[in-house]
Order: C-alpha cells, then structure tokens, then sequence
C-alpha cells in the first residue's frame, strides 16, 4: 500500500474519532491511529509496536497535516504522539458534515467515517476521505 493510501486510511480514522465525539475535546495518540492503519494495512502484529514503522509516521504526519490544514484545532501537541484537547476545527466540521452525491447513503461523510475503519474497510475509508478532503479543497478555491 502507498504512502497516500496510507495516509487516507489514517485520516479516516481520526476524523471518524473528532466527528463521533465532536463538539467534545479528545486526546487523540498517533500510537493507536498507527495501529488501526496497521491493522487496515494487514500488518497487525499484537502487541508489536515500533514507532519506525510507516503506519506510525504516517499517522503523526496526517495529524500534523490536519492541523496545519485547518481540519483539526489541538490545544496541546505534547509530544511527537500526543494531540490533547483535539476537536474538528469549522472547515473540518463543515466537509464532514456533507452528503456528497458520490455516496450511495445518504449519510454525512462524518457519519460515515465514525463507523470506523475495520466496519467500513479500508476501501470504502479511502474513497470517503478523497471525497472529503475535495470538498475542503473546492472550498478554498483548488479543484
């Protein structure tokens, strides 16, 4: 799987987090978005974690993508693993709330997300991501 597979895979994963609890602040650990991308990927090991390993540094690099995006506020980043008091920022509450005709449902792609990869697979999580992160681009003026 390539690196923006990958990074769909874990993009889904937190979004589908800050929309289930939103408007409430999570703690959010790259560690367990590593680990759910791990387990998407088929490269579960239980119990096995090294940070080394693509899915982590993909998920501490799509939160950190998130951020800087503008999809995500974090009221404190603490460590290279740790985004505290995390919370859809309004352009991330905004695209995930959309019902975009690409779905067959007519659920939000927040609802969607918050499903969770292992419900939805990991194919389904990537093309909603693609749709979402479309939207957010369209309403910047991209394409």
């Amino acid at each position: 799987m390539n690196n923006i597979d990958l990074f769909n895979i874990a993009v889904a994963e937190v979004f589908g987090r800050c929309y289930s609890e939103f408007p409430i602040l999570i703690n959010i650990n790259s560690l367990e978005i590593g680990d759910a991308t791990k387990a998407a990927n088929g490269n579960e090991t239980p119990g096995e974690i090294n940070s080394g390993d693509i899915e982590y540094r993909i998920a501490t690099a799509s939160l950190n993508w998130l951020i800087e995006a503008g999809y995500l506020w974090c009221q404190q980043h603490i460590s290279e693993m740790s985004y505290n008091g995390t919370t859809l920022s309004p352009k991330g509450l905004e695209v995930l709330n959309a019902v975009p005709d690409e779905l067959q449902t007519k659920t939000s792609l927040g609802e969607t997300l918050s499903k969770g990869i292992a419900t939805l697979g990991k194919e389904s999580a990537i093309e909603v991501v693609k749709i979402g992160l479309a939207i957010g681009a369209a309403s910047l003026g991209g394409t």
